[in-house]
C-alpha cells in the first residue's frame, strides 16, 4: 500500500521548507524531506531509498503528519525513567568545579569524580555513580584540575637566572677562561 500526504496548502509547504532549513535536528529535517517528497508524488518506497529510511518509517511519518500536522515531525520524548540530574544540579556542579575543595573546608586539595559525587549527594540529595559523574563532566567539556607540582616558590630568582646563563654558555660550545 502506497501512502501519500494530502494536498498541501502553500502555507504548509512554506512552513515545511522553513523547518527543513532551520532545524538543527537531523531526524526532523529527514521527516520534512519525506513529507515534501510525498507531496511531489514520490511513493513511500522511493522516498525510503532517497532518505535511507525504511518504507515503513516513511509511511509512519506521513501518517503522523496527517494526524498531528507539522508538530508531529518533531522529536518526541523517549520512554524510560526520567534523568535524576536536573539543569539545576548541573549548574551547581559547574559552579562547584570553579572552587577548590580547600575553600569549602574539605579535607582534600583536588576534585575527583568520587569526591564530587559525595559532595553533590550531600548538597542536593541526588546520588549518582562516579562513572556517571565522569560522563557528565565529559559531556559538558568540563575538566577536573590537576595539581601542578612546582618548586618555584622555593627558588631564588637571582640564582635561577645565573644558572640559566651558565647553562646557555655551555650549550653553545663557548669556553669560559
Amino acid at each position: 500500500m502506497t501512502t501519500y500526504v494530502h494536498s498541501l496548502k502553500t502555507q504548509e509547504i512554506k512552513a515545511l521548507q522553513h523547518l527543513h532549513r532551520q532545524t538543527k535536528e537531523a531526524n526532523v529535517r529527514s521527516r520534512c524531506e519525506m513529507i515534501l517528497l510525498s507531496r511531489e508524488g514520490v511513493s513511500a518506497p522511493q522516498i525510503a531509498g532517497r532518505v535511507r529510511f525504511s518504507g515503513r518509517t516513511v509511511r509512519r511519518v506521513i501518517e503522523r503528519y496527517e494526524a498531528e500536522g507539522i508538530v508531529g515531525l518533531s522529536n518526541q520524548a523517549r520512554p524510560g525513567r526520567p534523568p535524576r540530574v536536573s539543569a539545576g544540579y548541573l549548574s551547581q556542579l559547574e559552579s562547584l568545579l570553579e572552587q577548590w575543595p580547600r575553600e569549602l573546608d574539605l579535607p582534600f586539595s583536588n576534585w575527583t569524580c568520587e569526591n564530587l559525587v559525595v559532595y553533590m549527594a550531600q548538597e542536593t540529595e541526588i546520588v549518582i555513580g562516579a562513572r556517571q559523574m565522569e560522563n557528565y563532566l565529559k559531556a559538558h567539556d568540563w575538566r577536573l584540575r590537576r595539581p601542578v607540582r612546582t618548586i618555584k616558590h622555593h627558588q631564588d630568582p637571582v640564582q635561577v637566572e645565573a644558572k640559566k646563563r651558565a647553562t646557555d654558555g655551555l650549550s653553545t660550545g663557548s669556553k669560559q677562561p
